[in-house]
């Protein structure tokens, strides 16, 4: 067994039944495989709040499977490596779909090298402060009638006269073509999660500074009107963060994620704070 940054690929492994998190794993039924190169294939199955983990000799039936190198293994489990890195360096494969992977984060704590001892975490000392700056900054025409919107209820986008993409929030050129973008489409207000992205850096609103409480979700939501790629970014109810599915396409293979619908601000003022966050349409 190869030592790699000082951990074996084993030690991650023997020690997933202890960090598992019961309570991340409710609605989850989902089987991973781990194809491990010159060390071995486990299977994990998540089912009724509960896992099972196996070494294996084949891996068949998986739902999803990660193909990579220990080393690369290894140094995304305990931090060296970025996650986003990892796929996008072509350092490791996925068979299925890539997101799914990506709810590993909540049914697991974190791995712990053996004989590491595991820090509390810092106390977060705020001061709140209003920032008063005497400039004024426009928003500009296009930006200033998607605001304008979001008072009315209207969530729009703007269209590209050549590949025909839907851009929200709008943008005056497109990024692919670059040419000028005129025609306005209303989308939404509801629509499928397409990804998520677990939050715990308290960030501070720069307007305010007030902190948001963590963890909070990230969403890529495909809005009714909008096709592939086309998700727009806000947030999630925090109380609905492991009740929500994402949604996928691979090839003729279409998985749909939970159904989501904007909870609008009373006081709407022409910011992107008149849409509280998205929640699960009942």
């Amino acid at each position: 067994m190869s030592e790699y940054f000082g951990v074996k690929v084993e030690d991650i492994f023997d020690t997933m039944k202890e960090r598992f998190r019961p309570e991340g794993a409710v609605g989850v039924n989902t089987s991973f495989g781990y194809d491990i190169k010159d060390i071995g294939m486990w299977k994990l199955e998540i089912s009724g709040g509960e896992m099972s983990l196996e070494k294996k000799d084949a891996l068949s039936g998986c739902d999803v499977i990660m193909h990579a190198d220990a080393n690369t293994f290894v140094g995304v489990n305990i931090g060296k490596i970025d996650g986003m890195e990892m796929i996008t360096a072509g350092k490791t494969k996925i068979d299925g779909d890539m997101m799914t992977f990506g709810i590993t984060a909540k049914l697991f704590r974190r791995f712990t090298p053996p004989g590491e001892q595991v820090e509390p975490e810092q106390e977060l000392i705020r001061l709140n402060r209003t920032i008063s700056v005497k400039q004024k900054f426009a928003t500009g025409p296009v930006m200033g009638k998607f605001l304008k919107g979001l008072k009315e209820k209207k969530i729009l986008a703007i269209k590209c006269p050549e590949c025909g993409r839907l851009q929200s929030p709008p943008r005056e050129v497109c990024a692919i073509c670059r040419v000028r973008n005129e025609e306005w489409v209303e989308i939404g207000p509801g629509g499928e999660m397409r990804m998520m992205e677990y939050c715990f850096y308290a960030s501070p609103d720069p307007l305010t500074g007030e902190s948001r409480e963590t963890p909070y979700g990230a969403i890529g939501i495909l809005l009714e009107g909008c096709k592939d790629e086309e998700v727009f970014w806000h947030l999630l109810n925090p109380e609905q963060l492991d009740k929500v599915e994402m949604g996928s396409v691979l090839g003729s293979k279409v998985k749909n994620g939970t159904r989501l619908r904007p909870v609008w601000a009373e006081n709407r003022t022409g910011s992107v704070g008149d849409i509280k966050y998205f929640e699960i349409d009942e």
